[in-house]
């Protein structure tokens, strides 16, 4: 290191405390820290750590509290920490019906029990038991339930859940 490079160095290390003392103003005697208290919701389970998940276990909440038709119920299973996409149970009376509506993420579902007629863009798809439908984004799409039976389905989104109703549907 050179002379001038030693000097400048020695010099910055005097200087920095005492530019920072002046630019702060000298220690003052500080006033009782106040406590704060902030209420969040708990962080959900990761889908991206191990997750373990049985709809028996499940905290159901009704559908119209997630804005969609009654008659059905969804409970959180988890969500990527990243884009916050939930993955959730949804389990519907036999012959409930979700009207036409769009997502902006990408929606995964699995047919667990039940039989679902399943309309993407005008298409009709009868889903069993097993069924796996990606169902991308802002594809306009239904579900009903099947008379007979109550259905239940797991249904994963690539981002936060939105729901946008198509025409007059809802």
């Amino acid at each position: 290191m050179s002379k001038l490079a030693s000097t400048l160095t020695l010099a910055l290390t005097l200087a920095l405390p005492f530019a920072f003392t002046i630019a702060l103003g000298a220690p003052r005697a500080e006033a009782e820290p106040r406590k704060v208290t902030i209420k969040a919701p708990p962080l959900p389970p990761s889908t991206e750590d191990l997750l373990i998940a049985s709809p028996q276990h499940a905290a159901w909440v009704p559908s119209e509290k997630l804005g969609m038709p009654a008659g059905a119920e969804v409970a959180l299973i988890g969500a990527d920490p990243i884009s916050t996409g939930p993955t959730m149970y949804l389990k519907a009376r036999a012959g409930w019906h979700l009207p036409s509506h769009w997502h902006i993420h990408t929606s995964y579902l699995t047919l667990v029990t039940g039989r679902v007629t399943l309309t993407i863009d005008g298409k009709k798809h009868a889903l069993v038991p097993g069924s796996f439908v990606v169902i991308p984004s802002r594809a306009k799409h239904e579900l009903t339930c099947a008379p007979g039976a109550e259905c239940l389905l797991v249904d994963r989104r690539s981002g936060p859940v939105d729901l946008h109703w198509v025409g007059a549907a809802r």
